[in-house]
């Protein structure tokens, strides 16, 4: 890695003092991690904790690499086609998924090796404040009372289209999905009346919550978003919607096991590292870790659970 890249990496992630642990030998010299997204945003943070992590512990150097062209597509055709030493990573979350079941990209997870996941974040169901739903069955019954009147925001082909797809499903399919566009478009329109619920990102929906603007129904977790606990769980509510974030991360198909088991053991010493923690929550995400095999089965089920959506 240059000395300016490395600068940048620097300036970009708060200083986080040495920790005792060893350094992981590496099979290769330098890392390319590519994020099918552009710089700025919450998969592009989390893959630079990551890296950062990655490069301070192990002999390894790393670069992440941006190429948000083509849904994911682009990113997923470098890492198929690299070399499976373990230089080329794919560093993605369940766009992954929701590109493949929609017909917009050929890639699905099992072409290529599951290593870990690193970190989830959440999003929340959200309303107007003007409106006389303060909870999630509230929203429900009305929809349900009331067929076809009430429309939901999403971005078609994203994961907040499945989102819009769950609450559908458990509202009899008496909603109506509408594309509303990137978050910042579905707030405008929220705001605006044109639509009648969103989901969003917790931290901008705690934002229009503090200034008056929204309601904050339900976090799409079977457990507590840790930077908002505030906000009820949608299955605290009695209803079956489970949909974080996760970021993933793949090798090319038959991948170096050596390479898979260098990152295995970068995973174990994060979950014993109490600043990676606390950087990871600084950026409203929390912690969650999981070795190859475990990542295998939590994506095999993610899958099955998106496209469970996508048939309904």
């Amino acid at each position: 890695m240059s000395k300016m890249l490395t600068g940048l990496l620097c300036l970009a992630l708060p200083f986080i003092p040495q920790n005792a642990f060893a350094q992981v030998d590496y099979p290769v010299g330098s890392v390319r991690i590519i994020v099918p997204a552009n710089p700025g945003g919450g998969t592009d943070a989390a893959a630079r904790i990551f890296a950062d992590y990655f490069q301070r512990n192990s002999d390894a150097v790393t670069a992440v690499v941006n190429q948000a062209a083509g849904g994911g597509v682009v990113a997923a055709q470098t890492v198929s086609t690299a070399n499976p030493d373990g230089a080329t990573l794919l560093f993605f979350h369940a766009a992954f998924h929701t590109a493949n079941l929609s017909g917009n990209s050929p890639f699905k997870w099992d072409q290529f090796t599951p290593i870990a996941t690193v970190t989830e974040s959440n999003e929340v169901y959200a309303v107007r404040v003007d409106t006389p739903y303060n909870t999630l069955a509230d929203l429900i019954a009305a929809a349900k009372a009331n067929p076809n009147t009430m429309s939901i925001g999403t971005q078609l082909g994203g994961t907040t289209q499945v989102k819009a797809q769950a609450l559908n499903a458990a509202a009899g399919n008496t909603m109506r999905i509408v594309d509303a566009g990137t978050e910042s478009d579905r707030v405008t329109a929220l705001l605006g009346g044109q639509i009648d619920v969103i989901s969003m990102s917790v931290g901008v929906a705690r934002q229009y919550v503090k200034a008056g603007q929204m309601k904050a129904l339900a976090v799409m977790n079977k457990v507590p978003d840790a930077t908002a606990p505030e906000i009820p769980t949608t299955v605290s509510q009695g209803v079956d919607i489970s949909l974080p974030l996760v970021q993933t991360v793949y090798g090319p198909k038959d991948m170096d096991p050596a390479a898979i088991a260098a990152i295995e053991a970068l995973i174990k010493q994060m979950g014993e590292d109490q600043a990676f923690k606390a950087l990871v929550e600084k950026q409203g995400q929390t912690v969650a870790l999981r070795n190859a095999t475990g990542t295998s089965q939590f994506l095999s089920n993610e899958y099955a659970t998106i496209q469970s959506y996508f048939t309904k």
